[in-house]
């Protein structure tokens, strides 16, 4: 048996049931394998310890060690892999919305392993539930715990001690770290939680993290020196576990997760959303992002040529703004494209506003792959619910500005999606405006097509969640009518609204359902297939 045995897995954010056909899911865990991706690239490393790990071999070999869950009907399928498997080495990975299906998972492990494995929870719960008040202070004196911090809630009884190590920050040296050390331990690791923590800390481990464990009935934490790496270093997630799904906007091609790796967040700083920039920082390294994108591109390419020789490849990049929408930087993956190309389409997020400031670009990256855009549109009046960062052209109609955006990427010929968020604060009457007239931009653009519909969380961000804490003890949506309907959105809660907002009702939320199926199918509104010679005309 190998000395290092390795699961991992999403946590799942509902207590039953399936995510409605509305939904934008892919079945690839994208979130863990960029986390673990060092660790499996240490396989093909004879003096680690994952080189004798249940992780040596193929992709497809780790990818079955993984799993992403969307509620707790799959938790027996879980527990049949830590049947299987037998880890000494349990990833857990969960956003807020998750946490009550983190504990699940947890404490099946505990129940299953006991003893014998070491249970690890990371993602971004953690990231914004522990964290440092001032992060160039590496010290332990600046930690600080959210009321729903998960080593917080066991030190206070609120949960069961069924997670022995929680991390917050950049995760992959870590986790690469962890494994050497539990590979190398006996008896009960979770006793040894606190051990790890020191030799996290003597190994001088690269990143800015925290991780932390119960002492008893105190915390042990430890603070990273936040020790710079080059991420150039890493290997692509995908050449690490490869892809076993694609997204319908590519047209039958496999479509694997990539990114930049310029930071954790966004670039703006919308007061609602946990990828705030207040939240997850500054982007780091963006001088080299345009090249990192590319090598995972290339990546992309090569493993569904050796892995799924029978389809094409496409990505979706993960950035939750591409490349920081930095003219300079796009132009850059545009030139390496054009001088080596690749048989790929590919998709990304860009903002309204970065659109409309980036035509020259786009309409570049149309000729050379880009195929599809995401867009948030939110709201039609940003003001109503206290404005949005992202917003940087006020003074033109945020309408106008869509209907624009809408308009050039139909002539350029790149589909556009779009994402919804109700829960801000905005009317019933405003909602209904706006699905309104979204149904008559499809009508008229053929976009935005699909439609992400979700319902804002409040998410602890750090503790700039205008005192809310919450502590997320429950699922986020008790079962029921709102659960039910709550199916067709992406993120959505119940209990966990918006501070000074209020839960949303089960009216209001049927109002939203009953009017989705005009979002159901591709508009009949065709796209023309404008041709590339065309992009001067297309611009003007």
């Amino acid at each position: 048996m190998p000395s290092l045995r390795v699961v991992a897995v999403a946590a799942p954010e509902s207590p039953g049931g399936e995510k409605g056909e509305s939904t934008l899911n892919s079945r690839d865990p994208a979130s863990l394998y960029n986390a673990c991706r060092l660790a499996a690239a240490r396989t093909e490393d004879a003096s680690s310890a994952w080189a004798d790990s249940n992780w040596r071999g193929s992709r497809a070999l780790r990818r079955a060690t993984c799993m992403l869950m969307e509620s707790a009907d799959e938790l027996p399928g879980f527990e049949a892999l830590l049947k299987r498997e037998r880890p000494n080495f349990v990833l857990i990975g969960a956003m807020t919305i998750c946490m009550r299906g983190a504990i699940e998972c947890a404490r099946i492990a505990k129940r299953v392993l006991g003893t014998d494995a070491l249970v690890v929870l990371g993602g971004r719960h953690a990231c914004e539930t522990l964290y440092a008040a001032d992060p160039s202070m590496r010290h332990r004196s600046q930690v600080r715990h959210h009321p729903g911090s998960p080593l917080r809630l066991m030190a206070e009884g609120k949960i069961p001690p069924v997670f022995d190590l929680v991390v917050s920050g950049d995760g992959e040296y870590v986790i690469a770290e962890l494994g050497e050390c539990v590979a190398q331990a006996r008896g009960d690791l979770p006793a040894q939680a606190k051990a790890f923590v020191r030799m996290l800390e003597q190994r001088a481990t690269p990143g800015d993290w925290i991780a932390g464990c119960r002492d008893e009935d105190k915390i042990h934490v430890g603070i990273s020196a936040r020790l710079p790496f080059d991420y150039r270093e890493l290997p692509s997630p995908v050449h690490a576990f490869g892809l076993s799904s694609g997204f319908d906007v590519f047209d039958g091609r496999l479509t694997a997760h990539v990114g930049s790796d310029t930071g954790r967040g966004c670039i703006y700083g919308c007061a609602f959303c946990s990828e705030s920039s207040v939240v997850t920082g500054q982007p780091r390294d963006l001088r080299n992002s345009a090249d990192r994108l590319y090598r995972q591109l290339a990546d992309t390419v090569a493993v569904v040529r050796d892995d799924h020789p029978l389809f094409g490849a496409s990505a979706f990049v993960e950035d939750s703004v591409l490349l920081g929408g930095s003219a300079k930087l796009l132009e850059g993956l545009a030139a390496r494209l054009e001088q080596a190309p690749l048989d790929l389409h590919f998709g990304a997020q860009l903002t309204i506003d970065l659109i409309l400031a980036r035509k020259e670009a786009l309409l570049r990256l149309r000729r050379v792959g880009l195929r599809y855009l995401f867009v948030g549109i939110e709201t039609l009046e940003p003001a109503e619910i206290g404005g949005m960062s992202k917003d940087t052209r006020g003074r033109r109609k945020w309408l106008d500005r869509i209907v624009d955006v809408l308009s050039f990427l139909r002539e350029a010929d790149i589909r556009c999606g779009g994402a919804i968020l109700f829960g801000l604060g905005e009317s019933r009457e405003n909602r209904r405006m706006l699905l309104e007239e979204l149904i008559r931009l499809r009508a008229a653009h053929g976009a935005p097509h699909p439609v992400s519909f979700n319902w804002a969380v409040q998410h602890p961000l750090q503790g700039y969640d205008e005192g809310a804490n919450y502590e997320y003890l429950d699922w986020p949506t008790p079962e029921g009518e709102l659960l039910e309907l709550f199916r067709h959105f992406g993120e959505a809660s119940g209990r966990y609204p918006l501070k000074g907002v209020g839960a949303p009702t089960v009216d209001e939320v049927r109002e939203v359902v009953d009017l989705m199926p005009h979002f159901a199918r591709e508009p009949a509104c065709m796209r023309p297939h404008a041709a590339a010679g065309n992009a001067r005309e297309v611009l003007q």
